[in-house]
């Protein structure tokens, strides 16, 4: 459907796809990508079923995560940022994968 200008020249209109509901946000004044409180992070715990290979663990999510598990009082337990659900899901691909064995696990919402 074409459209004229006010100086006689034609626009075209290009229909642009909609958006899912779901996906339509309203932002928050001040609120910027690079903002800390728009910025969702998630918490994993993982309990290992053997303390003695926490180190091997450690470093392999500081390898997935590209940053160190926050350190625990608990020899059996690490916990790590996460930036999304399927972080964690990699983490625990590749601890399989390294023969490291989970007790437990969860994933938090940070503060």
């Amino acid at each position: 459907m074409p459209l004229y200008g006010a100086d006689g020249d034609q626009r075209v209109r290009i229909p642009q796809p909609a958006a899912p509901r779901d996906a339509v946000r309203v932002p928050r004044p001040g609120a910027g990508p690079w903002d800390p409180a728009a910025r969702h992070t998630r918490h994993l715990r993982l309990r290992l079923a053997d303390p003695a290979r926490r180190g091997e663990a450690r470093r392999l999510l500081a390898l997935v995560l590209d940053l160190p598990p926050l350190p625990g009082a608990d020899p059996a337990v690490l916990i790590a940022e996460v930036p999304d659900g399927r972080r964690a899901v990699d983490v625990l691909i590749e601890l399989a994968w390294s023969g490291i064995e989970v007790d437990e696990f969860a994933l938090e919402a940070g503060a």
